[in-house]
C-alpha cells in the first residue's frame, strides 16, 4: 500500500520497449485510393489501357508509350474529410479540411534513329497516393466497459516494476491503478461496474507521395512495354486524446460526520490524501489517456506493365507491382492524466524526452489487367482490374522475431481484395467531360459492399488545344468502418461513415 500524499512518479520500468506497430499500421500504407492528376480521378483513375497520362507512372508505366508529343503539367488542389462517429447510440461528427498536392508530371516520346518501328518514351512523375488528414471524434456511455478492465488485464502477472510504462505504468504513478498487496491484487479507481462517460478524438494528417521514373518502349505503334522505379515517401501525423469520466459523481469517498471514511465502491480501496495532506484525494473524477506519434520514411517498388493496340477501337493493358519496402521512423510519446474529486490533477508521462523507433514495412504485390475503347476522337472509357492480397503484408525490424506475432495475425486476419476502376471520356470540340468509378475492396475479402469497402464517384470538366490543357477532377469517396476506441475484448464497438472529397485542377502544356 502506499503511503498518503505523493509516491514518487519516477518510477524505474523493468520493461522492454513497448511502443509498438500493430497490423492496422501495415494495411495503412498498403492501401491506395484515386490519386492523380485532375483527367486522371475525373476519370475513376482507369487508365490501365488508354494510357497518354503521367498518373499512369504509378500504376501502369506502359500508359506513357501512348505519348505523341511531350507533356508537363501539375496538379493543386483541396481535400474534405467528414467522418460521422457513433458510439452506444450517441452520434458525433468531426470535419477536416486540408490542402493537397495531388502531383507533377512530365513525359516525352521520340522515335529510334535506328529502327522506324520502335519508339521511346520516359516519363518522371510526382503522384499522391493517399492523403491521411481526418479527425474523429466518438463518445457515449461506457456500458460498464471502462478503460480500467484493459488496464488491469494489461498490469495482470506483472510486478510494479515490471508494468508496461506507456500504459498501465503509468496508470499507477497516476494513481489510477493501484495495487493491494494483502489480496496480492492489482484493482482501479475507476469502478466498472459504474456509468462512466467515455470518448476518444483522432486527429491525423499527412500523405503517401510517389515519385516515379518510368520507360516505356513501343514497337510498331501496336506494342508497349513500360517500367517505373516507385519510390514512395510517407509523413504521417496522429494524435489522440481519450477521455473517461465520472460525470454522474457515483464514484466518491468521503469524511463522514464522525470523521469516519465512507465510499460508493463496490469493492475495498485505499485512501489518499492530497499533496498539501489537508484533505482526502477522493474518489474517481476523469482520466485522460494521449497518445501521439509521427511517422516519417521511404521505401521502394518497380512496376511493370504491357500496352497492346488491338485496333483503332480496343486497347488491352496488364501490369505487376512488386511488394513496396517502406524504411521507416516513428518519434512517438504518451501521456495520462487523472483527476479526482478534490481537483487534484495527477499527470505522467513516457517517454520523458520522447521516444524513437526504426522498422521496416512491406506491402503486398499488386496486379491488374485493364482494357479501354477509344472511338474516333470522340469517346473514351477504361475499365481496369486491380487485385492485391494484404494477408502479404508483413512488419519487420532488426529484432528478427519482433513482429512474429503481427505478422501472424496479418496472414490470419486479412485476405484478397479486388479493386475495380471504371471511367469514361466525352470530347465536344475540345471541352471533355468526364465520369468515373471506383471500388476498393475490403481488406477481409468483401467487395462493392459491406463494411470497408471504398466506393470514389468522380467527374471533371477539362479543355484542351494543341497546346496547352486546363481540366478540373472532382472525387468522393465513402466507405464505413468499425473501431474500438481500445482493446476490443473491453469497450463496445464504434461505427464510423467515412466520406472525403478531393477537388483538383491541372495546368499543363505541351511540347
Amino acid at each position: 500500500m502506499r503511503k498518503s500524499g505523493y509516491f514518487a512518479l519516477a518510477i524505474v520500468f523493468a520493461t522492454s520497449l513497448s511502443f509498438s506497430q500493430n497490423d492496422m499500421d501495415a494495411l495503412r500504407y498498403s492501401q491506395t485510393g484515386v490519386g492523380g492528376n485532375a483527367r486522371f480521378i475525373s476519370m475513376g483513375g482507369a487508365f490501365g489501357a488508354l494510357g497518354a497520362n503521367t498518373s499512369c507512372l504509378s500504376y501502369n508505366p506502359a500508359g506513357i508509350g501512348i505519348y505523341r508529343k511531350g507533356e508537363l503539367n501539375i496538379t493543386p488542389g483541396v481535400n474534405f474529410n467528414s467522418v460521422k462517429g457513433s458510439h452506444n447510440g450517441n452520434d458525433t461528427r468531426a470535419f477536416t479540411p486540408a490542402l493537397v498536392f495531388n502531383g507533377l508530371g512530365i513525359a516525352g516520346s521520340w522515335d529510334s534513329k535506328q529502327n522506324d518501328d520502335v519508339r521511346h518514351s520516359f516519363g518522371l512523375a510526382l503522384n499522391q497516393l493517399q492523403n491521411f488528414s481526418s479527425d474523429l471524434t466518438v463518445e457515449g456511455r461506457a456500458n460498464g466497459k471502462s478503460i480500467m478492465k484493459d488496464i488491469l488485464a494489461n498490469a495482470d502477472n506483472y510486478s510494479i516494476p515490471a508494468l508496461d510504462p506507456s500504459y498501465a505504468g503509468m496508470a499507477y504513478s497516476t494513481y489510477l491503478l493501484d495495487y493491494d498487496s494483502t489480496n496480492m491484487r492489482y484493482y482501479g479507481f475507476i469502478d466498472p461496474e459504474k456509468d462512466m462517460l467515455q470518448s476518444k478524438q483522432i486527429s491525423r494528417s499527412g500523405k503517401m507521395n510517389e515519385f516515379a521514373i518510368g520507360y516505356t518502349y513501343g514497337f510498331k505503334d501496336k506494342l508497349y512495354l513500360g517500367a517505373s522505379l516507385g519510390i514512395p515517401s510517407i509523413t504521417y501525423n496522429h494524435s489522440s486524446a481519450y477521455y473517461e469520466e465520472d460525470d454522474k459523481d457515483s464514484l466518491r469517498i468521503w469524511r463522514d460526520a464522525s470523521n469516519n471514511i465512507q465510499d460508493t465502491y463496490s469493492y475495498p480501496v485505499n485512501y489518499y490524501n492530497t499533496s498539501d495532506g489537508n484533505r482526502l484525494l477522493g474518489g474517481f473524477k476523469n482520466m485522460t489517456y494521449e497518445e501521439a506519434y509521427k511517422t516519417t520514411g521511404r521505401g521502394y517498388n518497380l512496376k511493370l506493365g504491357v500496352i497492346y493496340r488491338v485496333n483503332d477501337f480496343l486497347r488491352i493493358g496488364a501490369n505487376y507491382q512488386t511488394p513496396t519496402v517502406l524504411n521507416l521512423t516513428d518519434v512517438y510519446s504518451y501521456s495520462m492524466t487523472t483527476v479526482f474529486d478534490s481537483g487534484e490533477s495527477i499527470p505522467a508521462s513516457y517517454p520523458e524526452n520522447g521516444g524513437i523507433y526504426k522498422y521496416k514495412i512491406i506491402t503486398p504485390m499488386r496486379y491488374g489487367a485493364s482494357i479501354g475503347f477509344i472511338y474516333k476522337k470522340l469517346l473514351a472509357i477504361g475499365i481496369d482490374y486491380e487485385g492485391v492480397n494484404y494477408s502479404q503484408a508483413s512488419i519487420t525490424s532488426s529484432e528478427p522475431t519482433q513482429f512474429s506475432g503481427v505478422n501472424k495475425v496479418i496472414s490470419t486476419k486479412y485476405s484478397m481484395a479486388s479493386n475495380l476502376r471504371a471511367g469514361a471520356e466525352v470530347n465536344i470540340q475540345n471541352i471533355f467531360i468526364r465520369a468515373g468509378y471506383a471500388m476498393y475492396g475490403s481488406p477481409f475479402g468483401n467487395s462493392f459492399t459491406g463494411k470497408f469497402t471504398r466506393t470514389s464517384y468522380s467527374g471533371g470538366i477539362g479543355f484542351r488545344n494543341r497546346n496547352w490543357a486546363f481540366d478540373m477532377g472532382i472525387v468522393n469517396t465513402q466507405s464505413a468502418e468499425d473501431y474500438y476506441m481500445y482493446n476490443s475484448k473491453y469497450v463496445d464497438r464504434s461505427s464510423l461513415a467515412i466520406s472525403g472529397t478531393n477537388f483538383v485542377f491541372t495546368v499543363g502544356c505541351k511540347f
